[in-house]
């Protein structure tokens, strides 16, 4: 019986698509993702990576906004501990008037703390995740500032939430 034009179609669309032939000798674990995944795919996780501006996290207070945090305490946090305080060095900006005025005033507020994973470059891409405190009733403490940068401290709190959101890929 002679083969249709169709039949021999239907038996092409059929196969699977071959294999891409493995990437040797790429050092880059973005490239090798890419190659793997795709363009928009990497855009997508690298958009989620935490920045690469020194920032270990942020804070967010109601009422001030989101607060980038570039020293403190919060790898102590980030692991399995469980500090009395949450200790913050932070870029003065047009929310300090705002993190000084509550501080003065003693005013307890809900706070979000968000810690970046901390990663090794070259062992693994970072994409997202880290760990996330739910802070209720939290003090501003101590604020100071001394240039351009700020101290100050989340104490007195009642009740912390800790969820660690930690994802990586291997490479290589």
């Amino acid at each position: 019986m002679p083969e249709w034009e169709t039949d021999r179609r239907r038996k092409e669309e059929a196969r699977p698509p071959e294999p891409l032939p493995p990437q040797q000798g790429v050092a880059d674990p973005v490239l090798a993702l890419q190659r793997s995944i795709g363009n928009a795919a990497v855009t997508q996780l690298v958009a989620r990576a935490p920045a690469a501006d020194g920032t270990t996290g942020a804070v967010r207070i109601t009422g001030v906004g989101e607060i980038k945090v570039h020293g403190g305490n919060l790898e102590e946090w980030a692991g399995t501990g469980a500090p009395d305080t949450v200790d913050v060095a932070s870029a003065a900006g047009r929310h300090s008037a705002k993190l000084e005025k509550l501080a003065g005033a003693r005013t307890k507020t809900d706070v979000k703390v968000t810690i970046s994973v901390a990663g090794n470059t070259g062992e693994h891409l970072n994409v997202g995740g880290g760990t996330v405190l739910e802070i209720q009733a939290a003090r501003i403490k101590h604020y100071a500032v001394d240039g351009g940068a700020e101290t100050w401290q989340l104490a007195d709190f009642e009740n912390v939430k800790r969820t660690k959101t930690s994802r990586k890929i291997g490479v290589g």
